[in-house]
This record gives C-alpha cells, structure tokens and sequence, in this order.
C-alpha cells in the first residue's frame, strides 16, 4: 500500500440552513441536519489540524448517504448544503467505495463506512450535525523489503489468494491487497522477477508469526517485511518481519482519489507575474500542496536576462535528473523527491536578475509538480508559467550648491525610487568629468560621495553621476567649484599717501592720511583704517600738535617680502585734542586695518564668493610694556555669519627681532550656505579700555615719504603677506 502522509478527520462540514422545503414533506414542520464525517479509528475531528482544504475535494464527494426515518427512505450524494427533514427520528448510514466479495482481491480498492443512529431532528431548529464516525470496512495486506534488498525487488510480483478463491496477480508490489474481512488468506507466492519458474511461499513462513491473524478484521494492515537470507551460496526470500495494526482512513485513500497537487504562489499578480525593480527585494514563493509525497517537477525556461543563458529555452529539465542544474544556475534551493511539503522561493533569484540597459527582461518559469502520480497540469499552459519582470532600478543625484568648494565637492545621498535603496547605495559609483569633456572622460571620486583634488582646477565647470552598471546611470548634474580667490593688495604693496590741510588761513597745517590701495581706486578698494579717527584733532591757539594728525595705520619698508608692509599702532590721538607735553584730550585709540570702510566708524566686509578655510600672514609686534594684537576673520551669507576665526596670541612684551607666521583657521557654523562676504580686522592691541600708561608720549615716527612726526604711541603690529588658504 502506498502510505497518504496527510491527515484527513473531518471531511465535511455544511453551511447556512436552506429554508426550502422537499416536496416530499409536504406541509409537515421541519429541520434539518448537516453532516460531519470523522475517520473513527483516529478519532480527531480534522477542523482541529492544519490539513489544506483541497484534499477533501476529490474524495468527499464519494461518499453517500442513506438516511431512513419513519415514511422516510432516501440515499443523498454528498452535498455543502443543509439536507432538510421533517421533524423525526433517523438513522444515517454513511459508505465510500464497494467492499470486495467473497475470496475476491482488488488492489487499492478500500471500503469505509459509518452509522448514526437515533438521530433527533427538531422543528425549527437551523441544524442538527449528524457526526458519522467511519472506519475502514475490509482489511489488506503490504509488502515491504529491507532497505539492503529493495533492488533485488525491482521487478517482483507476487500471486495471492483469499479462501476458496483463485489466485490474482499482485503486481506492483507498491500497492496493498484489498479483501472482505472475516476472511483468512490462502496462499501467497512471491516472485523475483519474470524469469522465475517457481515463486517463494512466504505465507506460510509469515503464519509461522504469532501476530499472523487467521481471521482478518476489519481494519487489519497486514505488513510483511521480507528479506534474502544468503547461506551455502543459496539465496532465499524470507519473512523478516510480521506486523499487523489498525489501519485509519488518512492510510488508505487512494491516490486516484486524490486532487492533483495544486501551485499556490506567494509575490506574484494573479498572473502569476512578478513585476519588480532591479536589485529590489521580494517576496516570491510557491508552495506546492501535495496529497502524497512529491514525486518529481517539470522546468522549462525561458530568459531574457543573459545571465542565465546555460538553461536552454524550450528544454524540459525535471527536478530528478537536473536538480543540481537548475539550482546552480539560479542560485536556489529547490525540494528533494519524497518530501510531503514542499516549496521553491525564488526570493534570491529576484535579487539577482537584472533589466536591460533600455528596458525589462521577461523571465518565465514554468512549474508542474508531480505527485499521487498527477502531475498538476498536463499541458503547459498560463497557469503552470511563471512570469519574473524585472525594470531598471531608479535613482537620483543631488549636490547641494553649498557643497561645492575650491577643491572638494560633495554629492548627496542618492534617492532611489525603483529597487532596493541599500543594495543600491553599497553598488553605486560616484563620477565625475569636465562639463565639456566627452563620455570617456569620465572618472571615479576619490572619497564615494566626495571628489577632492589636490590642488583647485583650473576648470570649475563639471558634471557628476551615480553610476550602477554599464548604461544604467543617474541623470548628469552640473557643478561649478569656487575660484579660489585671494584678497586684493594682500601683500600690502599698494598705498596712497593723501595731502590733507587743517586749521584756519592763519593756522593752516598740511597733514598726510595713508590709504591701504592705490591712488584713484576710491570707493572700489578692499582695504581701509581708522585713520580718520586718529587725525580727529584740532588746531587750537594756532598750536598744531602733530600727534593729533598722525596716521595710526601707515606702510613700512621693515618687510618680510616685497618692498612695503602694513604699520599699525596703539595711538593716544582720537577724536580730540592732545599734545606732547604730557596730557592728551580725546580718547586714545587702537589702531586697525580692515576690510571695508571708514565713515565716521569702521564699516567691515566686502563681497566675496569663496569660502577659505584659513588666513595666513605674517607679522612682527612691538608690545608697549606687555600687550598682544588681535586678528578677527569672519565670512557671511548675506546678514548670516556662516564662518568665524581670531588669531590672539598671549600677551608679551619682548619685541620681535623676525616676522613670523601665523594662521587664523576657520570655524564653519554653517558649511552648507554660500559666502557673499568676507570680513577681515588687524588690531594693533587687544585691548578694550585704554588709559595713558597704555603708550609713550611724545614718540617720534619717521613716516615713509613724510618724514618725523611727534606722536603718542603704543604698541606697534607689522603685517605683510596676506594669504588665504583653501583646503576644501
């Protein structure tokens, strides 16, 4: 007997009453019932397990009904619907298939039956369930072999016979001999093969068995398990083993009884297509429903996707000779032959099919289970092919415009909106090229989502992309990087020197003003001092004090390159009169160069459109007593400070025989936004409030050009070479 490995207890249970009445009735008050099948050898009701719905299709219909109550005599096939009845008592008798006749021997041929009786129907009532408690109503013997010998058995056949009856062929062996219970077995004579001229009787070496019934049951499973005993280079068939049990309906059901095994698909449309993007993740299974053991699997394919061109279009490959084939090829696992629950996920082969370059590829599979020796569709038609779309992946680029430096520019995260986001992301290149320069040129960013080159090009026009494989690309987008641009005159070789004239016709003085740019420039120069605060003095009484109309902010010759560098000094001159005798009206000052311009105050910045990381510049500091200059740096978007620097070094009082180097790096708040300005400050002193030990009365200056000027000075700071630096 071939063994059914599925669970089968309950085999109907009915649906909503039917308020119709059978003529047959009449006008009499009626109910009705429904039927429930239970396998009464096992004894649990199958809406308890987990048995598919579709083994019952198939075999349920085969059972009949008779049900008799008074003036009521009737056999139903099997029906979903209520069958009603008069109000009454009824016994039902439930049979399946045609028990054997007397010493006859039918293969496969089961007989169930069940009975319920005193069955009470109840006016009114929606309805009463008739619980039938079947059992297998013949009895059957099986033949099995040791594992070692089963070849040995390849081409047996067997003769057996029941009582008085004649002898049938049992052939193939596979299959279980059906017979009347209450019946013994008479002879039972194995063959080896076809050649063989005289049988084994292993009927009487099985009666030899305590366990061997004379009188078959009903329900007996006979299972004889026979062997070859080699001795004396003899060879002889022999009873093993003799087991006799309680066969159940789930055992015993024909495979022709059972539904064909049936695909169901998890992913795909409900034509069995799957439609996805490249390198995207989903959920694509099918799993087979079986009634018995898989017994093999039809494949053909047909793909686009060169990937797999091994798997010849049309070939019909089968699960028993090809496994190994088509898993290698398609990177999956596939069941093995025998298995009572079966599936295939194709999930890894979704993730490694890939689209053309200008559109999908159309994958198709077609899959046809074999098992209760069915295949699940004898033609290969729509429903047994299975249809793997895959489209191009999608993705975009961006690149922030404040991303875009001197030298270094950085892309976004790219956006997917067709396939998986992180496999993506791991396999995408980030390019780059001159905007001009063909297809050829283009070249791989050093950092993934960052290009930096070593030194600013002198082309700022590119292009960038996100590159996944050949032809499948992002849209291009257009950069430019920032020209990195240096401050005008920042070597300090530009000054204008202008004549100026102070007091009445009487008391007419000439003084000089230094300007940082040259003559003409005017409005249009970068640089400027406070100047025109330290020459805030008055003539009084015809007295012309020099210190009041000195400039605090002059050039020098003492340079570290070039012929001229800034002088900026601490003055006791501002807004007010002073003279060199030891009182100072006014206000002293610190002298400062900066960016921008001076009216009636210091008004800082310039537009500028690059963004440095740092300023250099050297210098050399005369501190009065002890004392340190400051350096403030800061750039803009608009009215918004996006970067800030100070150079201050600790106060000291020793002066600098050498210029030396200093660097104010860039602190980026914001290092999104782009720069509109550029603020850049020298003070002479750190200092906030100032009294008259802050600097010597009296001291003389020889300027450039001008000559000695008597003035009131502090500390003295040389700057020279200004240089922005860029290494972003």
């Amino acid at each position: 007997m071939k063994k059914i490995q599925t669970f089968i207890y309950v085999l109907l249970m009915g649906f909503a009453f039917a308020a119709c009445q059978d003529d047959s009735l009449g006008g009499t008050e009626q109910g009705g019932i429904r039927i429930a099948l239970t396998d009464g050898t096992a004894g649990v009701d199958v809406t308890t397990r987990s048995t598919p719905s579709e083994l019952f299709d198939g075999f349920k219909q085969k059972f009949k009904f008779q049900i008799k109550g008074d003036n009521y005599d009737q056999t139903h096939e099997w029906t979903e619907d209520v069958i009603p009845l008069a109000a009454g008592v009824y016994d039902i008798t439930a049979t399946c298939g045609t028990e054997q006749a007397d010493s006859v021997v039918q293969f496969d041929k089961p007989c169930y039956t069940g009975t319920k009786e005193g069955l009470k129907v109840n006016a009114g009532e929606t309805a009463t369930t008739a619980e039938i408690s079947c059992k297998v109503t013949n009895a059957l013997v099986s033949l099995k072999f040791v594992e070692e010998n089963e070849a040995d058995f390849a081409d047996a056949y067997a003769m057996i016979a029941v009582g008085t009856g004649a002898e049938t062929r049992w052939d193939p062996l596979t299959k279980s001999a059906y017979f009347k219970a209450g019946s013994s077995l008479s002879k039972l004579t194995i063959f080896k093969d076809g050649s063989d001229s005289k049988g084994a009787d292993i009927l009487t070496d099985a009666q030899k068995d305590a366990n061997f019934p004379k009188t078959f049951a009903a329900g007996d499973h006979l299972i004889l398990t026979l062997s070859i005993a080699k001795a004396n280079g003899n060879a002889a068939i022999k009873v093993s083993k003799v087991e006799v049990k309680k066969v159940t309906i789930e055992e015993t059901i024909p495979l022709e009884w059972l539904p064909k095994p049936k695909v169901e698909a998890t992913g795909f449309d409900n034509n069995n297509t799957l439609t996805f993007a490249e390198t995207e993740t989903k959920e694509a299974k099918l799993n087979l429903k079986l009634a018995s053991a898989l017994q093999d699997i039809k494949f053909k394919f047909d793909f686009e996707d060169e990937q797999f061109s091994s798997l010849t279009k049309d070939k019909e490959y089968l699960l028993s000779t090809d496994k190994a084939t088509i898993e290698q090829a398609l990177g999956i696992t596939l069941p093995t032959i025998g298995a009572t629950n079966a599936s295939i996920d194709f999930s890894g082969l979704v993730a490694k099919l890939q689209s053309k370059v200008d559109g999908a590829t159309i994958n198709k599979i077609m899959i046809v289970p074999q098992a209760n020796d069915r295949w699940s569709s004898e033609k290969t038609d729509v429903d047994s092919v299975y249809t793997f779309t895959c489209n191009k992946p999608e993705f975009s680029i961006a690149v922030q415009e404040g991303n875009v430096w001197t030298k270094t520019f950085t892309i976004d995260e790219p956006t997917v909106t067709a396939g998986n986001a992180e496999v993506l992301k791991e396999k995408l290149v980030y390019q780059y090229k001159e905007k001009d320069a063909d297809d050829n040129a283009w070249q791989t960013c050093s950092g993934g989502l960052k290009q930096v080159f070593s030194e600013a090009p002198s082309n700022k026009d590119y292009q960038v992309r996100a590159f996944y494989r050949e032809g499948i690309v992002s849209d291009v987008v257009d950069i430019t990087l920032e020209t990195p641009a240096q401050l005008p005159n920042s070597d300090m070789e530009e000054w204008w020197i202008e004549t100026k004239t102070a007091g009445s016709l009487i008391t007419k003085k000439t003084y000089y003003t230094f300007h940082p740019y040259a003559e003409g420039l005017g409005s249009s120069s970068w640089w400027d001092t406070n100047n025109d605060k330290a020459q805030g003095g008055t003539v009084a009484l015809g007295i012309w004090y020099e210190g009041c109309f000195a400039s605090c902010v002059s050039y020098t010759t003492d340079v570290h390159g070039g012929s001229k560098a800034a002088l900026i000094y601490l003055s006791g001159c501002g807004d007010g009169y002073a003279n060199t005798s030891g009182s100072y009206v006014g206000g002293a000052m610190v002298g400062s160069l900066f960016i921008g311009s001076y009216n009636s105050g210091i008004i800082q910045g310039h537009s500028f459109e690059s963004r440095p990381s740092s300023l250099s510049f050297w210098y050399k500091y005369k501190p009065y007593n002890s004392d340190a200059f400051k350096v403030i740096v800061s750039l803009k978007d608009g009215d918004t400070e996006i970067a800030t620097g100070t150079y201050e070094p600790t106060a000291y009082s020793e002066e600098d025989n050498a210029y030396k180097q200093a660097t104010v790096d860039f602190n980026y708040t914001d290092d999104k936004a782009k720069a509109t300005t550029i603020c850049v400050q020298f003070l002479a002193s750190n200092k906030t409030e100032l009294s008259g030990s802050d600097f010597a009365w009296g001291t003389t200056i020889n300027y450039p050009t001008i000559g000695d000027w008597t003035v009131h000075m502090g500390s003295v700071l040389k700057v020279d070479d200004i240089q922005l630096i860029y290494d972003k």
